[in-house]
């Protein structure tokens, strides 16, 4: 037997493919979801002029030809009557009754139903899915390639949903043994109908929260526009070159040589035996207003970004509908035995930095060898590094074990990260890129790195004065790091990393931010990473990292007119006038340009 088969259909598409674009398409590979977003992907990449047309062309094939088979859905496609399931089913309940049965406290109970149900969750689904698949189910052809629906709600039509949860996302305790194509119990219908209710109306109470929270986005990103062929730096940030289908290395440029990193290249790199590559980035990007072209990279389009387009606003409306979707996607999800993660509720925390942050880390406030981890007897944890005790919560789980190294800033525990506490410890570089890689985790790594890295960027960019020394600033002033670097470059010197500590950066290197001060575990990351000299200043200047979240970062911003597209009106006509504020009407702006109207898109470099 072939390990490769090669339909009539594949020939079918292969003809209609452009001939730039038939290179890059697997004739042997199964067109499913993933499947068909590559092909597409690589149509927007390689077809130029004739990607549309081509599109358009598939669109009919595939249209027609569904068409043409008069694919049906038969009662007999939604029965599972497999030993395997029964068993599984079964195994499950004993479990369960187990646990309902023992003397747990009810949040351990909880705990161990929950994680009962996510082990058994992912079983069931795959088991199901082959079933149904190996049976012919048009219903499970279906939801194996993405065409209508998907393998986790097929498993609850035709299998079992396993277990719901109440409202407060707490398991139910009862065993669904029975799928809905056989009909629930009254017990079971009971139970799904807690869950079934409350994904309902939180999709009413939460599909309008995206649209809110792109409104408080994109102020803060709509400056980002793109200025200049290339601003001339050879920093960058290190990534691991297994990240080839996260879009953080394929179509950017290689910092230092300025090599674009494209299929062939990547390929090259990894069988240099190299773990990761130094990649221009746009939390690197030293244009003086806006970004370059090559810190960017590539659009899906394979070319660079044309000079003038704003992917600050991309970045926004991304981010925010995907949150949508996601908002949306809950309705379907109830009674899915597995953990589901509210994606909005985690990316709204990290955007917002709120006082009261939710489900937050303990992280090391030193680094060292971690010299004990203890349980008190309300079962939350001290773990102390040297002679510093850090105190870990019963609702997080303790990350570490004793003997461990651990460098100031690392997460202790489970929880998510608050970026104010780590800004505070290891600067606002640190701070960027934790944020852009947890944003990057919530949405599953589906969405392009650079718009995280745009926004991380934009809600970590001030600083406050500490001590002006001879400069113009004045005490508790709040600038953008671009404000200081003239200040910090003014007396800078190069020095070997190994004499580094407790100096101040002048020029940014890596994630590192202009303004830091360096210590023992910032030299070792830099070490790390192949970097022997940094630039220093001698400026007496000081100041202190600020970290803003969407709904008051915009507020900083020294252009008035733009801050009227945010909120607080009256006071920032108040304060503009008080302070006599100006606003420039060619710039990457576009809310003082559009105001004044008869020079709108007529600046220089991309500007309005």
């Amino acid at each position: 037997m072939p390990d490769k088969i090669i339909t009539p259909g594949a020939l079918l598409i292969r003809d209609l493919l452009p001939s730039k674009v038939r290179p890059h398409y697997d004739i042997s590979r199964k067109l499913d979801k993933g499947g068909v977003t590559d092909l597409v992907s690589s149509l927007v990449e390689h077809g130029g002029d004739e990607a549309h047309t081509s599109l358009s062309n598939l669109s009919s094939l595939f249209f027609n030809t569904a068409t043409d088979e008069g694919f049906t859905t038969p009662l007999t496609d939604y029965e599972n009557n497999s030993d395997d399931r029964h068993a599984i089913i079964q195994e499950f309940a004993n479990k369960v009754n187990r646990i309902n049965n023992s003397k747990l406290s009810p949040k351990d109970r909880n705990t161990k139903l929950n994680d009962l149900a996510n082990k058994y969750g992912d079983t069931v689904i795959s088991n199901n899915l082959k079933y149904m698949v190996r049976k012919g189910s048009t219903a499970g052809h279906m939801a194996m390639t993405g065409a209508r629906g998907n393998p986790s709600q097929l498993s609850q039509a035709t299998a079992t949903p396993l277990m719901a949860k109440d409202m407060q996302g707490n398991r139910i305790p009862i065993a669904i043994k029975r799928s809905f194509a056989e009909g629930l119990s009254p017990a079971e219908h009971i139970a799904m109908s807690y869950e079934g209710r409350g994904a309902v109306v939180k999709t009413q109470l939460s599909t309008s929260k995206p649209g809110a929270l792109f409104k408080r986005i994109t102020p803060t990103v709509f400056h980002e526009v793109v200025t200049i062929p290339d601003c001339g730096t050879s920093n960058g940030i290190f990534y691991d070159l297994k990240d080839k289908n996260s879009s953080m290395i394929i179509r950017r440029y290689e910092a230092g040589s300025n090599k674009l990193v494209d299929e062939r290249y990547y390929k090259q790199l990894v069988m240099s035996g190299k773990k990761k590559v130094k990649i221009r980035s746009t939390m690197t990007c030293e244009a003086g207003e806006g970004l370059c072209q090559l810190c960017y990279g590539h659009d899906s389009r394979g070319k660079d970004v044309p000079v003038g387009e704003n992917v600050g606003v991309i970045a926004a409306q991304s981010v925010s509908e995907t949150l949508t979707q996601a908002v949306l996607a809950t309705k379907h999800k109830s009674g899915v035995g597995g953990r589901q993660r509210d994606s909005f509720k985690e990316a709204e925390n990290l955007l917002q930095i709120p006082e009261n942050f939710a489900d937050q880390a303990t992280i090391a406030k030193i680094g060292g060898k971690v010299s004990s981890v203890v349980q008190t007897s309300l079962k939350d944890h001290h773990v102390t590094i040297g002679v510093t005790e850090h105190f870990v919560p019963r609702v997080q789980d303790v990350i570490v074990k004793k003997g461990q190294t651990i460098r100031q800033g690392d997460a202790l525990s489970t929880g998510t990260i608050n970026p104010k506490e780590l800004v505070n410890l290891r600067g606002l570089g640190a701070g960027r890129k934790y944020m852009s890689d947890q944003l990057r985790d919530i949405y599953g790594g589906g969405l392009d790195n650079r718009h995280f890295d745009l926004i991380s960027r934009n809600l970590m960019k001030y600083v406050t004065v500490k001590d002006p020394g001879e400069t113009g600033f004045l005490p508790g002033q709040q600038v953008e790091i671009a404000k200081i670097l003239p200040v910090l470059k003014k007396d800078a010197e190069t020095i070997p990393v190994s004499r580094s500590s407790g100096r101040k950066l002048a020029v940014q290197i890596l994630e590192l931010t202009p303004g830091t001060v360096l210590d023992r575990d910032h030299m070792d990351h830099l070490r790390d990473h192949g970097v022997d000299k940094v630039v220093v200043t001698k400026s007496l200047l000081e100041v202190t990292p600020e970290v803003k979240g969407i709904q008051t970062a915009k507020l900083l911003d020294k252009n008035w007119v733009s801050r009227l597209s945010f909120n607080r009106i009256k006071n920032t006509i108040r304060d503009a006038a008080a302070l006599g504020e100006s606003s420039d009407i060619h710039s990457t702006d576009p809310i003082a340009p559009y105001v004044f109207g008869t020079e709108f898109g007529e600046g220089k470099d991309g500007k309005y």
